[in-house]
């Protein structure tokens, strides 16, 4: 009797396979398939869209944006820096947009817009769609690839909701005061953030800026880095080039004494801009950091990634002398490091670094984005803290 229950359980269960297998065959033609470059390129033309219409509606007559508009950059940008861990987690990456509409409804009547205009309705449906395409595509979608079991560093899935949730502040004050032709919060923003960048952060945390807080890093990082185009500035001279090595930046270890403390390019840029804010007395113009920032962009879209923030962005260049001194350096620990012939953390520093022919720490140009420390397969060998057998080295060459 028991095995007659078993041969119907056996048989029943078959069936319902049998029968669930034509259904799930069925939806798969009917939904999309989302292959990795196709997901990329889903989360990175809408983000291109969201910023498209952020730009309209801040330098046309439109004069309108909603805020919803603000949140298309958080779910562009999270989905981009994650693509990884959400590309075999299709449904939950569409919650992404999912919030980003459901902010757009629920801030409807709240837009930032000017007395003249009444754009309110097209801004919002326009924003409405950009939300819900990318959500229906993803939601319904499907995917061959199983869900990414490495996770991430959690000082790396702070410095993304950081740079992130900074760079939603930054496109809400810009619009804020272009819109509505009030400086008031633009002034105090730009005050407040080259006092802390300046005055503070450099000196206890290095270029920490040019990673978590510059709007330009997080462009590039979240959308530059994943479009393949043919630029106007595709390689840079090789004099200019070869100021990313180590042996024209070094300052940790023994100093080579024909290093500059930065590229000369970077100080270079630097001597005409505050020059320029100097003698115009630029600091007290809410359109100068808004052209300044906007031409930063497009130069970046210019030229290779980072290439920009490596050898031209003025502002990183007295950050980064101001870094000699900082207090927290990611540390490398040469008796750790296996030697590989490709060095995965080389390949992804967004600054460049030669970081196997470093010492004992990362140089001054490091921002620390903590990109090294993920991406490296071999435990101590970077580390927030120098390694106890590092330390006695160090020691013994003091002597």
């Amino acid at each position: 009797m028991a095995d007659l229950i078993q041969t119907v359980d056996v048989t029943d269960g078959q069936k319902r396979r049998r029968a669930a297998k034509p259904k799930s065959e069925a939806r798969k033609k009917l939904a999309p398939e989302i292959t990795s470059q196709r997901f990329i390129d889903l989360n990175k033309y809408a983000l291109i869209a969201g910023l498209a219409i952020y730009l309209a509606g801040i330098f046309t007559p439109i004069k309108t944006m909603q805020i919803g508009v603000l949140f298309i950059f958080w779910a562009g940008f999270i989905s981009l820096f994650h693509q990884k861990f959400f590309f075999g987690r299709l449904k939950l990456a569409s919650l992404n947009w999912l919030l980003a509409f459901a902010v757009t409804c629920y801030s409807y009547d709240m837009p930032i817009t000017s007395a003249e205009t009444d754009n309110g309705f097209l801004v919002w449906a326009i924003t409405s769609a950009i939300c819900l395409i990318p959500f229906a595509l993803l939601f319904t979608g499907w995917t061959k690839t199983r869900p990414s079991k490495k996770k991430r560093l959690r000082i790396v899935n702070f410095r993304i909701i950081v740079q992130t949730s900074l760079f939603m502040l930054w496109a809400f004050v810009t619009a804020w005061a272009m819109i509505r032709d009030d400086n008031g919060y633009a002034l105090m923003y730009w005050a407040a953030f080259h006092v802390l960048t300046t005055a503070i952060l450099p000196f206890l945390a290095g270029r920490v800026m040019c990673g978590w807080i510059c709007p330009n890093a997080t462009f590039q990082d979240g959308l530059l880095k994943f479009m393949d185009y043919k630029r106007i500035i595709p390689t840079l001279p090789k004099w200019i080039d070869e100021q990313s090595n180590s042996a024209a930046m070094n300052v940790s270890g023994p100093v080579d004494t024909r290093a500059p403390f930065m590229p000369a390019t970077l100080l270079l840029a630097w001597i005409p801009m505050f020059l320029c804010e100097t003698v115009f007395d630029l600091t007290k113009e809410a359109w100068y950091p808004v052209a300044f920032m906007f031409g930063l962009y497009i130069l970046s879209v210019m030229m290779p990634w980072r290439k920009l923030c490596t050898h031209f962005c003025w502002l990183s260049s007295y950050r980064g002398i101001a870094s000699h001194t900082s207090l927290w350096r990611i540390r490398f620990n040469p008796s750790s490091c296996m030697d590989c012939k490709t060095c995965p953390p080389e390949d992804n520093c967004p600054f460049y670094i030669n970081i196997s022919k470093q010492d004992n720490e990362m140089p001054a140009t490091c921002c620390t984005c903590f990109t090294c420390v993920e991406t490296c397969p071999f435990p101590k060998v970077l580390t927030y803290t120098r390694d106890k057998d590092e330390k006695a080295r160090l020691r013994e060459e003091a002597r």
